[in-house]
């Protein structure tokens, strides 16, 4: 016989489900949620601290935003088999969730699709368990450059797959950073949300000091960077220059020229989405310094997948081609090495990440944080 009594007492009454929704931070979407994959945590971490810190400067009577996936209690559990397997420490029904990953790393030694299968699981598992809404949040955007095919090479639009992947698992909002091209944004349309921040507000605040200075012009290694450089040129005050590259192979690529005023120029501002192998923007700064005059040459990039084999052509820009400093971001963890080098400047994101997360909970405005952005 079913003891009603207890089902009695555990009844969710209008005053008691009053003083739960004071535990949680409620919005439209759901009480907030975080939850890290194994290779989000130290991402997951960072981001709490400071939208913990954003409630606490506010007021709010919330202190902690909970999390799920711990260094201590890691949310993917990892068989004999090598399958995997995300389990829940806690109640996600009805939550807004946002879920930390970094895909492309250089420290644990995950392959992308390792990390990209732990997301995806990780994704089907909250909609499993009623997670109201789900964000994915991945500051480097896996197999964004593949956005279409190569010419003649027979290949297929893997970034449009990643998207399906994460509609198929359950996911709702996708949030980037500084994507590889803006064709992303038609691959999610119209079941699902890509949320990308542009990068342009961090380069421009790196680059401060250099507004409207004559002798400086903002270059672009590739017409394919080139509508992003010619904004920042115009955000900066600047001139700007266009490489003109022809790639030969994966590691292979030919500088074939520089479209643009470079007369009377002292400082080069180089700027890109990503870099592996570092081969464009070093042949740039070599043929910058060596045939332009060009004395000093500062570089920005937002997603530094640089392997230490190449270490040695960036240390040589460095020592013999001006290359003065070299600004990169977190959105990919790095290897001691290039941590080590003192003229690489790493730029946390977490803190526009939490305002980020802040603004798509409560449905308001994200180009508002970057208004001043034109």
């Amino acid at each position: 016989m079913i003891n009603m009594d207890k089902f009695s007492q555990n009844f969710i009454a209008p005053e008691r489900f009053e003083k739960t929704k004071s535990r949680l931070l409620l919005g439209p979407n759901g009480w907030l949620l975080f939850v890290a994959c194994n290779s989000g945590i130290p991402l997951a971490l960072s981001v709490k601290k400071h939208y913990e810190e954003m409630l606490r400067i506010n007021g709010s009577d919330l202190k902690e935003i909970p999390l799920i996936g711990t260094a201590e209690k890691l949310l993917t559990m990892i068989f004999e088999d090598s399958e995997t397997c995300p389990r829940l420490s806690s109640h996600v029904a009805g939550s807004n969730a946002f879920v930390f990953q970094c895909i492309h790393e250089n420290t644990s030694g995950n392959t992308v699709n390792e990390n990209l299968q732990q997301l995806l699981q990780a994704v089907r598992t909250l909609k499993a368990h009623r997670a109201q809404t789900i964000t994915v949040v991945t500051p480097y955007s896996p197999y964004s450059r593949q956005d279409k095919p190569t010419f003649m090479k027979r290949e297929a639009t893997l970034a449009k797959l990643f998207a399906d992947q994460l509609r198929v698992a359950g996911a709702n909002i996708h949030l980037t950073y500084h994507p590889h091209a803006l064709s992303l944004f038609g691959l999610y349309e119209p079941d699902m949300t890509l949320v990308a921040l542009s990068g342009l507000d961090l380069f421009l605040e790196i680059f401060s000091s250099f507004r409207d200075r004559k002798d400086a012009v903002a270059v672009s290694t590739d017409s394919g960077g080139a509508k992003f450089t010619i904004h920042f040129a115009d955000a900066m005050g600047i001139s700007h220059a266009i490489v003109n590259k022809f790639r030969h192979s994966k590691d292979k690529s030919d500088m074939l020229g520089v479209i643009g005023e470079l007369e009377n120029k002292k400082t080069a501002l180089i700027t890109d989405d990503e870099t592996v192998t570092g081969s464009s923007f070093l042949n740039v700064t070599r043929n910058l310094y060596t045939n332009h005059g060009i004395e000093s040459i500062y570089v920005a990039i937002s997603h530094l997948k640089m392997k230490k084999k190449h270490l040695p052509g960036l240390i040589e820009a460095h020592e013999k081609y001006g290359l003065r400093e070299m600004h990169v971001t977190d959105t990919i963890p790095q290897i001691p090495e290039i941590l080590g080098l003192d003229f690489v400047k790493f730029h946390s994101l977490s803190k526009r990440i939490a305002s980020t997360v802040n603004r798509l909970h409560y449905n308001v405005s994200v180009s508002e944080l970057f208004s001043a952005v034109k």
